[in-house]
C-alpha cells in the first residue's frame, strides 16, 4: 500500500467511507421514502465539495445507490399501500355492516304508551300521540263544548315493533275512550273536602253558588260580608261526562238539601199531629223515625226523632244598621198562696221600650243569628211584666188546664171537614166496654142521651174549657157531679148516629170546637 501523501486523499478510502456513511443513514430513513433520498443526495453534496477531482464519480455511484433505494422502498411501500387498502376495505365493510344493522334495528323502535296503568297504543313518534289527542279534543269540543281530560302522568315504554303492529290515529282515540272512559276536565264544587257537584265550567260553579244566595239577600242592604258557613271550594278535575249536572238540576238538589235527625223533647199540648205540622213532617214519618215507641201515646217529657230538611250549604251574610226598636219587656213570676197551684194571672202588664241602636247583623240563611250592637240610645225604658203564680194544692175535682187521652184506641177519624161536613171533634175506635175517663177535672154538666151524639157526657173544665164524650154505651156520672182528672166517666160504644164502637171527643174553647190534637196525643 502506498504511503498517502500529505493533503491528498486516497479516492478508494474516500468511497468506501462514503459507502458506509450512506447504509448507515440509509438504515435510520428507511421508513422514509422520498425524504431518505433527499437527505443522502445532500450529504453528497457535501462529500462533493471535499472531493471535487472524483465527482463524477462518486456522482455517478451515489445515484446507482438512490436508485436502488428508492426502487427498495417504493415496492415496499407498495406493499404497505395494498395491505392498508385491504384493512381500509375490511373496515368500510364491517362499518357499513355496523351502521345498517344499527339504522335496521332503529326502525324498529317504537314505545307503547300508558295512562292510569292501562295501555293505550303503540307508535313510534311522539307526534303520533299529540295528532291523536288532538283529534280527540276537537270531537269532544264538537259534541259536548268541553275540554278532554288527558293524564298527564304518561308512561313510554321502549320496545322493538314492526310498523304493522303500531297504532294508527284511530286506534289511539279509541284506545284513550276505552281506557279511560268520556272523562272530561270538569269542576267540582267541595264542601269540607267532600264532593257536593260537578258542572261544566268554573263560570258555572261562580253563577250557582251566586244563586243559591240570591233568595237571602235583601235588596235595599248594602252587605259587608256574604258567603257560606261551610267551607267551599271550586276545585278543577277530571270526571265522566254521566257525572256532570246542568246548572238548574244542580240548584235544585242543593235547594233541596238532605235530611238530619233531630231530638225533639214533648210538651205540654204536643201530639204526634202537632209535632208534626210544626216540623213540616206527617204523622207517618215521625213513626218511621221512631219505630220502637207508639207515637200516638206520646208523654210530656218523652223525647222521640224528628227528620228534619238540612240545607247542604248555609248562607251567611253581615251588614250595619241604624234602626228604632222596641226592647223586649221581663217577666217576673211571684209566688202566691191565695191561687192554686198551676193556676197564673198578671198583676202587672209589662210594656215594650224603644230605643235606637247601629248594630252589625249577622244572618244565616236569611234569619238574624247574631246582633252585635255598637252603639244604643234609650228613649224609652220597658215595663217588667209581673205574674202571680199560685202555691196553694188545688181540689181534686179542679181543672189542671191540661188534658190526657180519654180512652185508648186508634184515630179513625180527625178533627175538620169530612164528607162536605165539618167534623167537630175526633173518633178513637176501640172495643164496646172499653173505658173512658174524665180528660180533666171540672163539673159535669150533662150525662144522658142527645141525638146524634147519643149518650153524652158533657164536663166543664171552668176554666173556658168544656169536654165532650159521645156514642157512649155507658155513663158512670150524673150531672152536677164533679169529677177528677182520669176518672171512670162511662164506656165506649155505638150509640146515636154511629158506624162501629168508637169515642167521638170533643174539645170547646168558650163554646167554639177547636182542634183536640192539639191537647191530646193519638
Amino acid at each position: 500500500m502506498k504511503d498517502q501523501q500529505p493533503g491528498k486523499i486516497d479516492p478508494a478510502q474516500l468511497y468506501q467511507k462514503a459507502k458506509k456513511y450512506l447504509y448507515k443513514y440509509g438504515q435510520k430513513t428507511a421508513i422514509q421514502t422520498k425524504e431518505t433520498a433527499v437527505n443522502v443526495k445532500r450529504n453528497l453534496g457535501e462529500i462533493k465539495q471535499e472531493i471535487k477531482p472524483w465527482a463524477a464519480k462518486l456522482q455517478q455511484k451515489t445515484i446507482a445507490l438512490k436508485d436502488k433505494t428508492l426502487i427498495y422502498w417504493q415496492s415496499r411501500n407498495k406493499e404497505q399501500k395494498q395491505k392498508i387498502m385491504a384493512m381500509g376495505a375490511a373496515a368500510v365493510v364491517m362499518i357499513t355492516s355496523v351502521v345498517a344493522y344499527h339504522q335496521y334495528q332503529e326502525s324498529l323502535r317504537a314505545y307503547e304508551i300508558y295512562m292510569e296503568g292501562d295501555l293505550i297504543g303503540t307508535v313510534r313518534q311522539e307526534e303520533e300521540l299529540e295528532e291523536a289527542i288532538d283529534a280527540l279534543q276537537q270531537e269532544m269540543r264538537r259534541l259536548y263544548d268541553m275540554k278532554a281530560y288527558i293524564p298527564e302522568d304518561q308512561e313510554w315504554v321502549e320496545v322493538k315493533a314492526r310498523d304493522r303492529d303500531l297504532s294508527s290515529k284511530e286506534a289511539l282515540v279509541s284506545g284513550i275512550k276505552s281506557q279511560l272512559g268520556q272523562q272530561v276536565q270538569a269542576i267540582e264544587i267541595q264542601v269540607e273536602g267532600e264532593p257536593l257537584v260537578t258542572l261544566r265550567t268554573k263560570e258555572d260553579a261562580n253563577k250557582l253558588l251566586a244563586k243559591i244566595q240570591e233568595p237571602y239577600l235583601k235588596e235595599d242592604i248594602e252587605y259587608l260580608e256574604v258567603g257560606f258557613l261551610e267551607a267551599v271550594d271550586i276545585v278543577e278535575k277530571p270526571a265522566q261526562l254521566s257525572e256532570i249536572r246542568r246548572l238548574e238540576d244542580a240548584l235544585q238538589f242543593i235547594r233541596t238539601g238532605t235530611d238530619e235527625e233531630k231530638v225533639y223533647t214533648v210538651e205540654p199540648g204536643d201530639s204526634s199531629w202537632v209535632i208534626a205540622q210544626r216540623n213540616e213532617m206527617t204523622v207517618d214519618e215521625i213513626a218511621e223515625a221512631n219505630p220502637e215507641i207508639n207515637v200516638e201515646l206520646l208523654s210530656i217529657g218523652q223525647e222521640i226523632n224528628l227528620i228534619v230538611p238540612k240545607p247542604y250549604l248555609t248562607v251567611t251574610s253581615r251588614y250595619y244598621v241604624e234602626q228604632t226598636e222596641e226592647i223586649p219587656f221581663e217577666t217576673e213570676d211571684v209566688e202566691t198562696d191565695s191561687m192554686y197551684e198551676g193556676d197564673r194571672r198578671i198583676t202587672v202588664q209589662g210594656q215594650e221600650g224603644r230605643r235606637d241602636i247601629q248594630a252589625y247583623i249577622t244572618e244565616k240563611n236569611g234569619k238574624i243569628a247574631d246582633r252585635e250592637i255598637i252603639e244604643e240610645k234609650i228613649h224609652v225604658e220597658p215595663v217588667t211584666r209581673v205574674v202571680a203564680v199560685g202555691t196553694k194544692e188545688r181540689p181534686a175535682t179542679m181543672a189542671t188546664g191540661t188534658f190526657i187521652n180519654p180512652t185508648t184506641g186508634r184515630l179513625t177519624s180527625p178533627f175538620g171537614m169530612r164528607g162536605g161536613r165539618r167534623h167537630t171533634g175526633i173518633d178513637i175506635a176501640n172495643s164496646t166496654g172499653t173505658p173512658i175517663k174524665a180528660a180533666d177535672a171540672g163539673r159535669v154538666s150533662h150525662a144522658g142521651s142527645r141525638g146524634a151524639y147519643g149518650r153524652l157526657v158533657i164536663i166543664d173544665h171552668e176554666n173556658g174549657y168544656q169536654t165532650y164524650y159521645a156514642h157512649m154505651d155507658r155513663i158512670s156520672v150524673s150531672s152536677g157531679e164533679r169529677v177528677h182528672k182520669d176518672q171512670l166517666i162511662g164506656t165506649v160504644g155505638s150509640t146515636g148516629r154511629s158506624t162501629g164502637p168508637h169515642l167521638h171527643f170533643e174539645v170547646r174553647k168558650n163554646g167554639t170546637p177547636v182542634n183536640p190534637m192539639g191537647y191530646v196525643r193519638y
